[in-house]
């Protein structure tokens, strides 16, 4: 069973529209900030058990329903980094940004030369 931090905030953003709720509260409900709420429905942040059997008890669904990715779910390779990026400062980001800039000069030399 694969977990990931983008299914579960798409599907509880999901199940509080279903229920006409807004981020306010929801988050009230579950004694968050909404502004927290909305980095986990975004995918950015992740949720303590506590919390998440609030939101499942606030939904009456099963938290496995909040966190398990089906076929139909779509997991790209950008989902998975979203949330590391995040996080960065900007010299972080500034550096992973060069060091991709400069990786993909590199494939293109490589290529070139197998060719």
């Amino acid at each position: 069973m694969k977990y990931n931090l983008n299914i579960m905030g798409k599907r509880i953003r999901e199940e509080r529209i279903k229920r006409k709720l807004t981020i306010e509260q929801l988050s009230e409900l579950i004694d968050v900030s909404p502004s927290f709420l909305g980095l986990v429905e975004r995918g950015y942040r992740g949720l303590s058990i506590e919390k998440l059997v609030a939101i499942a008890e606030a939904f009456d669904i099963s938290i496995d329903s909040l966190l398990k990715t089906t076929d139909s779910d779509k997991v790209t390779k950008y989902d998975t980094i979203k949330p590391l990026l995040y996080n960065l400062d900007d010299n972080e980001f500034d550096f992973i940004s060069n060091m991709i800039k400069e990786s993909k000069k590199l494939f293109k030399i490589i290529d070139k030369k197998d060719k």
